[in-house]
């Protein structure tokens, strides 16, 4: 029986490889600090691409290391962890721009962000990158890395924790990987 609507597992196969978000950051920063940045949040937070377009210097808490969404789906607010390497960068970036703390950062289209991010995918060989795949990668490398589900529930700023555990479907790789370094 095939089960369909919000219940079905949804098949999460769009998604990066770390080595291909590399590449796509290495084409990214021998052409744009601009795009280079847009990449590197996106894949270090998972944000949605409206989100993305929304952040503003004052949205970026530096002393705790914390990116505060505030036009998250459905109205909602959240925080997610930014690295310190990646502040710096933003920071660095706002100044140099002079962008003012009320600015958005990448005051773009929701159609520009997804043209730059399918040209820097199609430059990699992929030509089925859209900023989503980004936010399915984050979630796909942070369980992998052991982040549990609901901290990424949180990160992601899913309601349902269903929509969340779609990203706890593994590759046959993953499950060899685990399957090897169990002590039998």
């Amino acid at each position: 029986m095939k089960v369909h609507g919000r219940d079905a597992m949804r098949d999460i196969t769009n998604y990066l490889e770390k080595p291909e978000i590399d590449a796509m950051l290495d084409a990214a920063a021998t052409c744009s600090q601009r795009d280079y940045l847009m990449l590197r949040v996106l894949w270090r937070t998972g944000v949605r691409v409206n989100e993305l377009r929304h952040i503003r210097p004052k949205d970026i808490e530096i002393g705790n290391g914390v990116l505060n969404v505030t036009t998250a789906k459905g109205g909602k607010q959240r925080r997610i962890p930014l690295d310190t390497e990646t502040i710096a960068q933003l920071q660095d970036y706002v100044i140099e721009e002079g962008i003012g703390k009320d600015e958005s950062i990448f005051p773009l289209s929701k159609q520009w962000i997804r043209g730059l991010v399918h040209h820097y995918g199609v430059l990699i060989g992929r030509d089925d990158v859209h900023p989503h795949t980004f936010r399915h990668s984050f979630a796909i490398n942070s369980v992998r890395h052991g982040v549990d589900i609901r901290r990424l529930q949180q990160a992601l700023g899913h309601a349902s924790m269903s929509t969340t555990a779609v990203y706890l479907q593994f590759n046959d790789k993953d499950l060899q990987d685990v399957y090897a370094n169990v002590v039998f």
